[in-house]
């Protein structure tokens, strides 16, 4: 290559590397920017625990409901909500993903109706041994039981679940994605028809 052909491309090499040293830096100013607002926004969230709210945003339940003109378009009254971020022992007016509930109780805390009692949901989160109102993801269970604690009809009884992590060598009332099974008995643990007997399983896997 001669002297004058390496002058003249020595300063456009100069250039591309400059544009690519600013492309780099204004491609991290966005990631961080981006990072940043994420990180607003949860923040922002967080803060919302045990604020009264005209809706639920995604990720709260609530507690309570009040019945007033603070949310109201017109003259009438509207809910108002107490929002609570969902947390192992809460009693909150609706269940939450990732969670389940070991009991339903009746009050007027979340009705929306003067007078009118409706039911709240004592939450827990799924561990094995925990008996729970039903069954959860990545959960079998071993035992059916039946208790008007899990109602949504007072005073009527339904079931509950013995909630087992699944393992090799569990007997469990069905069979969880990612095991098979290497024996079978008959017996009532898994009956939803109290003294029927049903299959229970032997998990494998």
């Amino acid at each position: 290559m001669s002297a004058a052909r390496t002058a003249r491309t020595g300063p456009v090499r100069l250039l591309l590397a400059a544009l690519a040293a600013v492309a780099l830096l204004l491609s991290g100013a966005a990631t961080a920017t981006t990072a940043g607002a994420a990180t607003t926004t949860a923040t922002a969230l967080a803060g919302l625990d045990g604020a009264w709210a005209c809706n639920v945003p995604a990720g709260y339940v609530y507690d309570q409901v009040s019945m007033n003109r603070t949310c109201s378009s017109g003259s009438w009254n509207a809910p108002q909500f107490h929002l609570r971020t969902p947390v192992d022992g809460l009693t909150a007016c609706t269940s939450a993903t990732g969670f389940v509930y070991d009991a339903i109780t009746w009050g007027s805390a979340c009705s929306q109706q003067p007078g009118v009692s409706t039911n709240a949901y004592h939450l827990r989160t799924p561990v094995d041994g925990l008996t729970a109102c039903l069954s959860a993801p990545a959960f079998t269970y071993d035992r059916i039981t039946y208790t008007s604690a899990c109602s949504l009809q007072p005073g009527v009884q339904a079931t509950t679940y013995h909630l087992r992590k699944p393992v090799n060598g569990l007997w469990a009332c069905s069979v969880p994605s990612g095991f098979t099974y290497s024996a079978t008995t008959q017996n009532t643990d898994c009956s939803y028809t109290p003294g029927v007997p049903s299959t229970k399983y032997l998990l494998l896997g």
